[in-house]
């Protein structure tokens, strides 16, 4: 048998579907969480959305990103970037929290970084959907 010693892993990668965008984030993720809200159901096709946090100046973006921009519920400005070539929703920009961009966590290549820890705007998740009961819960956002 052979033992090895658990390693921590700080940074992890990312791509869109078509691979023209790829990211770096040289830390690890500074907190995850599931978002029930419509907005991060609409514009991930899913019934939430997991959103990885880091510092903006943490991540290395290569390739050319489109943007969407919309008013949130809690009325913040959220900045959507995109592939302009194959649609992939990457990264959220929300002017309430600056230096933080929210990483869509279905493009990340590192399966065991995505870690959520909670689970906001549970007020609005879609009553059919389970929530796991030992991670933190929050009707609107985080504090």
């Amino acid at each position: 048998m052979i033992y090895r010693e658990k390693v921590e892993m700080k940074g992890f990668t990312g791509s869109c579907l078509c691979r023209a965008i790829t990211y770096n984030s040289n830390t690890a993720p500074l907190r995850t969480f599931n978002c029930h809200c419509e907005d991060c159901r609409k514009c991930s096709g899913a019934p939430y959305l997991t959103n990885i946090f880091v510092k903006e100046d943490d991540l290395y973006i290569q390739g050319t990103l489109k943007s969407y921009i919309h008013q949130s519920e809690s009325g913040n400005k959220i900045t959507k970037k995109f592939c302009d070539q194959c649609g992939c929703q990457m990264f959220s920009l929300n002017e309430g929290r600056p230096g933080l961009v929210r990483i869509h966590a279905g493009t990340v290549n590192e399966l065991l970084v995505i870690k959520p820890q909670g689970d906001v705007w549970v007020s609005k998740k879609i009553p059919s959907i389970k929530i796991d009961e030992s991670l933190d819960q929050f009707q609107k956002n985080f504090a």
